[in-house]
């Protein structure tokens, strides 16, 4: 199954390498040609994976929704581990909420990146071609602890970091003892630079280009709306406190 998956990879991506070389780009600037059909790649996926991301907004959305049920179960049913388990099942079913729906597109991006580290792995650039691209002198050879393999590494740890934290910023803040997401995040961008060191620039480029899109979608699926209702909560809490104005004028009337 495994290897139906990646050789299914590896035509699709040498059939964008050859529709890149097809538009003009020189067949000699391998380089510049399999780093533009990453980028196409890249998108492709994110597209077919994209409605997962709305599902998955939409499912936090309900849990966020759901939260001040799911206290009371929890304070109703503290001495019933059980029952609270049953409880909370029942109540996300009913609301429609996934537990793991919220984390699917997340996570879904990694096998891809290694089913990826095989498909390059398999690729036989041509020999005596032209593989740099800005910096980078073979998009095909691990950079190392160099200053290459360093920017890749900075870069990936960023583009993990960045669509992170903005996701975070659009949820509510965690009670005391509850996850904390920022070390999660930290943790996960440290982690993901760390390998980029021993991964080959193309496959970092994709994890890179994955992160500015991902950046782009929890901008407006995620923090965007989230803003919105901020402000018309804020918005609806000024308009009930009472008027100052009108209460001076009142106690002076009398």
């Amino acid at each position: 199954m495994w290897d139906a998956i990646v050789n299914a990879m590896v035509k699709l991506f040498n059939g964008l390498h050859q529709f890149i070389v097809g538009l003009g780009v020189p067949a000699e600037r391998e380089g510049l040609s399999y780093i533009l059909a990453i980028l196409i790649f890249t998108v492709i996926i994110r597209l077919l994976i994209l409605p997962l991301n709305i599902k998955s907004t939409k499912s936090n959305a309900r849990m966020q929704e759901i939260q001040p049920e799911m206290k009371k179960l929890q304070a109703k049913y503290k001495n019933d581990p059980q029952k609270l388990q049953l409880e909370t099942s029942k109540l996300m079913k009913e609301n429609n909420v996934s537990m793991f729906g919220g984390c699917l597109p997340t996570l879904l991006p990694l096998p891809i990146l290694f089913a990826l580290y095989r498909v390059f792995y398999s690729i036989t650039p041509t020999p005596g071609a032209d593989l740099s691209f800005l910096w980078i002198n073979n998009v095909f050879a691990p950079s190392g602890f160099n200053m290459t393999g360093i920017i890749l590494a900075i870069l990936a740890a960023l583009s993990t970091y960045i669509p992170s934290l903005l996701l975070s910023k659009s949820m509510p803040s965690p009670e005391e003892g509850g996850m904390n997401m920022s070390t999660m995040n930290i943790m996960m961008s440290g982690m993901m630079g760390f390998m980029s060191i021993n991964f080959q620039p193309i496959l970092v480029f994709y994890w890179i280009a994955g992160g500015v899109i991902q950046l782009i979608q929890t901008y407006f699926l995620n923090y965007l709306p989230a803003m919105k209702k901020q402000k018309a909560k804020e918005a609806a809490a000024l308009a009930s406190k009472p008027n100052k104005t009108t209460i001076t004028t009142k106690k002076k009337k009398k």
